[in-house]
């Protein structure tokens, strides 16, 4: 039984319910009837599909070289989610999918009761893993194994564009950015998630601070779109170097020969005063000035 007034202590939904036109009662049997569907059947299918991707990018691998993978891991929706979900589509969105839901056809209608993310390291590492998925869950309506509705891209306005025509994507300014596969498993539907690392942390910072109830928060979008430009960077940084591979390496490396950097686990006690000495400023009154030399502390100033 789902207690209504903890429900909403714990979420910020009840201004959505309200205008959601929804019954709490319809949740009610929602909230009841995937408790036991998620106890008796998602939770196994859960780990199946994890084991299924994992076991079949293996076989690909040992066959035709690396799949460019760092991780999968597989999620099943808390049942309070679930309901949170469905008043946030109908009072907040407004989503008319969601307009008629009732415990008979919930299933069909949330697609991602199961959740996978699947973790890559460079950006361009999507199109192996997105040909696996294709190749994995064809689009054949007979199947309980198939895709079911046209991978999609989330992107930010002024990305590179990588996807070569082979995926559609959506722009927005929200910082977002991973590719969505939503699926069908042994008739049951799941939504694959295939993102940078990254990309994984502005979505789950995103998620915590921002998405869903603070999507106006005036300090919270230029943080968070701050935040999306410089993981892109990192992104674009991480790019640069594995498109120059081995012989890019190399061949930059002549550049930074005359690099030095500090050996810190060598260097004699005696030398590391006096380095430590010199980086202190003082006054002319011979009193060391603590504001400027904690300011030289945090710009790494020499």
């Amino acid at each position: 039984m789902l207690d209504k007034e903890a429900f909403f202590k714990k979420y910020s939904v009840q201004e959505y319910f309200q205008k959601s036109g929804l019954d709490w009662k319809n949740l009610e049997d929602i909230y009841d009837d995937y408790v036991q569907y998620r106890n008796t059947e998602l939770d196994g299918l859960c780990v199946e599909l994890e084991n299924f991707l994992m076991e079949n990018f293996n076989v690909h691998s040992s066959s035709n070289g690396d799949i460019p993978l760092h991780s999968i891991r597989g999620r099943v929706k808390s049942p309070e989610h679930l309901v949170e979900k469905i008043i946030r589509k109908r009072g907040k969105e407004h989503s008319y999918k969601y307009k008629d839901i009732d415990v008979s056809n919930y299933k069909s209608i949330v697609r991602d009761l199961i959740g996978i993310r699947i973790l890559v390291l460079a950006k361009e590492e999507w199109e192996g893993i997105f040909d696996e998925i294709v190749s994995l869950f064809p689009q054949n309506d007979s199947s309980d194994i198939r895709m079911v509705e046209s991978p999609k891209a989330y992107t930010r306005y002024g990305d590179r564009d990588i996807f070569k025509g082979k995926i559609v994507s959506e722009h927005s300014n929200k910082g977002y950015r991973s590719q969505h596969y939503v699926v069908c498993f042994k008739g049951v539907y799941c939504e694959i998630q295939v993102r940078t690392l990254s990309e994984e942390v502005f979505g789950e910072f995103d998620h915590k601070v921002k998405y869903p109830y603070r999507d106006n928060n005036k300090f919270l979008i230029r943080y968070s779109n701050t935040l999306s430009q410089l993981l892109d960077s990192v992104d674009e940084l991480i790019s640069t170097c594995f498109q120059l591979n081995d012989s890019g390496w190399d061949m930059c490396d002549k550049y930074y020969e005359n690099d030095k950097y500090i050996d810190w686990k060598n260097i004699d006690q005696e030398q590391r005063h006096s380095m430590d000495r010199s980086s202190v400023i003082q006054c002319k009154d011979n009193k060391i000035d603590m504001k400027q030399s904690a300011i030289n502390i945090f710009i790494r100033k020499e």
